[in-house]
């Protein structure tokens, strides 16, 4: 509840029936108004006089101004008054009652000053409309978000008996929130990366242990579970999950988060790009992120970037600074990739991946060895895709499938499209062949095509 000053609709009804009361006593007690009554009743608004008149009807049983009804035979029954006025004191009287009417409705206007109000009453009567959807969104989302803390081992020595002695100290912090009603939690690889122990903290203040179900490095994301006792279950809150493929420019978004310890914290702003690509931690590309200039600080990352609907739409990841707080410049890991990434996690414990079984050579080496845009095999994996569909090192990468091959990043975004055991078309280079020769700076290239089914990577698990 709040107390404010300030007038509320709900003040105002009260105020309107208390005066409308006062209006029916005095009617009662005194007959009917004088015509000069109108005087009170046309300084009242419409609703007002709504009011007024349905609590007299409520006295009276009849509408309009309470009046002596007539009786049989040529005299009226007149109800004494309760002091015994006579009919001169009456007419006294009379002009006092427009007067009565107005101290009536001062009367009840005090007890506005600190009557509490709802804080939906609150919302509805003092907010713009966006400022009431921002209120919303926080209040619905904010018991779905969690602060993250983890903590490492480290060895200290004992001043008092001159030996080394494990201390598990805090490492960093971030946020997260809750994936499903089974105690799944979703945050960024990089929050958890090297923790010995974690806590979740739910929003009224209950911390518990969480332990971790698995983990993409590659895409930057986490699945933790925390096992809470069934009186406690209530403070799993699941958040809404939308899409993020059909995100624009221009559209507001919404962070929640704990920026540098404050939990709980709501920024707004606007999808500033889409489609854009950064490396994560593990230093795969990680494709479609979401730019945003909602403030997003140290302590966010791992957070839920929602719409206005209120669904999470990303996962707030890193910032571009020169400080290393907020510059109006953040990315999300988009919802469409999470909700991929937590679905292997689930099933699997990780990430299944595709992989060529190729080591590639570094950006820029096909170009400075042959003159061509591209990336060069280097050697091979074990139980290569690559090998047994016929590449060689030393074989130039330049497209595949319709994908044009610049640089290794672009390898991992083509083969991010599909699942182990599918096949991908490969065009190559091959230097040093007589038939079907290209000629390039750097030398002779063959160039041809190869199917290559698909091998899974080795699982990244922590």
């Amino acid at each position: 509840m709040n107390t404010i000053s300030q007038t509320s609709r709900q003040l105002r009804t009260l105020q309107l029936l208390l005066g409308g009361m006062g209006l029916a006593v005095i009617t009662h007690l005194y007959g009917a108004l004088p015509s000069n009554s109108f005087v009170c009743n046309r300084h009242l608004s419409d609703k007002q006089r709504r009011v007024a008149s349905a609590s007299l009807r409520d006295s009276s049983g009849a509408s309009g101004l309470a009046v002596r009804k007539p009786i049989s035979g040529s005299r009226q029954q007149h109800t004494s008054a309760p002091f015994g006025t006579s009919a001169i004191f009456k007419s006294l009287l009379q002009p006092v009652v427009p007067f009565a009417c107005a101290i009536a409705l001062a009367l009840s206007s005090p007890l506005q000053g600190n009557m509490p109000m709802t804080s939906a009453a609150y919302a509805e009567e003092m907010l713009g409309v966006e400022e009431q959807q921002s209120v919303g969104i926080f209040e619905r989302s904010t018991p779905g978000v969690v602060f993250i803390t983890n903590s490492m081992d480290m060895l200290e020595l004992d001043a008092a008996t001159r030996t080394l002695e494990i201390e598990r100290v805090p490492a960093g912090s971030g946020s997260g929130w809750v994936y499903d009603s089974d105690g799944h939690i979703v945050t960024n690889y990089h929050v958890i990366q090297g923790a010995k122990s974690l806590m979740v903290k739910f929003i009224e203040g209950t911390e518990v242990k969480a332990t971790v179900v698995g983990a993409d490095p590659a895409s930057d994301v986490a699945v933790l579970q925390v096992d809470l006792p069934s009186k406690s279950k209530p403070l799993l809150k699941p958040l809404a999950r939308g899409s993020s493929s059909p995100l624009r420019v221009g559209q507001d978004v919404y962070a929640i988060g704990n920026p540098f310890g404050l939990d709980h914290t709501l920024t707004k702003g606007i999808v500033s790009g889409v489609g854009r690509t950064f490396n994560s931690v593990g230093g795969r590309p990680i494709q479609g992120a979401i730019q945003t200039d909602a403030s997003i600080n140290p302590g966010n990352s791992g957070g839920p970037l929602l719409n206005s609907r209120g669904q999470v739409v990303g996962m707030n990841t890193v910032i571009l600074s020169p400080s290393g707080a907020s510059a109006g410049v953040g990315f999300a890991i988009p919802s469409d990739t999470i909700q991929a990434r937590v679905g292997n996690i689930l099933k699997y414990g990780y990430v299944k991946r595709p992989s060529l079984g190729l080591y590639l050579g570094a950006d820029g080496m096909a170009k400075r060895l042959a003159g061509v845009d591209g990336t060069i095999v280097a050697g091979y994996q074990k139980k290569s895709a690559g090998g047994k569909a016929g590449v060689r090192a030393g074989d130039i990468i330049v497209q595949i499938n319709d994908r044009k091959i610049n640089r290794l990043n672009d390898v991992f975004a083509e083969l991010d499209e599909y699942q182990p055991g599918e096949s991908v078309q490969i065009k190559l280079l091959r230097p040093e062949v007589q038939s079907d020769e290209v000629q390039t700076a750097g030398g002779t290239f063959e160039a041809f095509s190869l199917s290559v089914k698909l091998g899974e990577a080795p699982a990244e698990t922590l």
